[in-house]
């Protein structure tokens, strides 16, 4: 029971962030402040390759490794290129960045939706609100396996994927105020997809329980894989769209090193 209200206390802090998020970005959907954003982002990812390489491999390795190791990051990566497919062919890429007013082949259209991307009448795209849902999920179950394989730096992987929910759910929200959307309906498809992270982790907790090292050792193995895939695959991809520079490249340099720290002091 103590592991499950871990799971559920780390899984609320992206809860919370989203929130944040949405509410910022259904109050001001064209305020930019692409500069501090591309530095938040760089210091997210380098924090999450920090969780995959310093904490879940490792854990993976000491466990047993082997091909319950090989198998689930193979997985895991063909499980993070298949939902990045659905997300493009649904009209919107994960990244944590998006201006909810372009899509990433260049078009606009009068509401700031792709011209393919289903909405309401109320401005909510379903089929993307769902398939984000499903990563934010996947997101909140790598805490609960973490937790379940006694790893130390649960909160450290926590605080990383809560950053990137910010802005998810700021993103979420954006759109759906951008295609006509109510106050109230951006901030609440934002929190929805927010609210997957505790449940991700309560169930990633639930299912990893006292598991065989085989099995875990996949999970630590198909969680690090979908990190690394989310730091170098979306956020860091997102934040190259704004012109590197030495500050932002500092700033990944930073989140893996603070990571590492906290590591050492934990």
């Amino acid at each position: 029971m103590q592991l499950f209200g871990q799971a559920l206390g780390l899984g609320t802090l992206g809860l919370v962030a989203g929130v944040i998020g949405a509410v910022i970005a259904a109050l001001a959907t064209r305020s930019q402040t692409s500069t501090l954003t591309s530095y938040v982002q760089h210091f997210a990812a380098g924090l999450i390759i920090a969780a995959a390489t310093l904490d879940l491999l490792p854990e993976a390795l000491h466990l047993g490794g082997g091909w319950p190791l090989i198998v689930g990051f193979v997985l895991g990566t063909a499980f993070m290129l298949a939902l990045r497919s659905l997300l493009t062919r649904v009209g919107h890429s994960h990244h944590p960045g998006d201006d909810p007013h372009h899509d990433h082949h260049g078009h606009d259209d009068a509401h700031g939706h792709d011209a393919h991307s289903p909405t309401t009448a109320t401005g909510v795209n379903l089929r993307l609100i769902v398939a984000l849902a499903v990563v934010v999920l996947i997101d909140g179950a790598i805490i609960g396996v973490a937790l379940s394989a006694g790893g130390a730096a649960a909160l450290l992987i926590a605080i990383a994927l809560s950053i990137e929910l910010l802005f998810v759910a700021a993103s979420t929200a954006g759109s759906t105020r951008a295609g006509g959307g109510s106050l109230g309906t951006a901030i609440g498809v934002g929190t929805f997809v927010a609210a997957m992270m505790p449940i991700g982790a309560v169930l990633g907790a639930l299912v990893f329980a006292g598991v065989s090292a085989p099995v875990l050792v996949a999970g630590l193995a198909f969680g690090a894989a979908a990190l690394l895939f989310t730091a170098v695959a979306e956020l860091l991809v997102e934040a190259y769209e704004i012109k590197e520079s030495t500050g932002t490249i500092a700033m990944a340099a930073a989140g893996f090193l603070v990571f590492l720290l906290l590591m050492m002091l934990m």
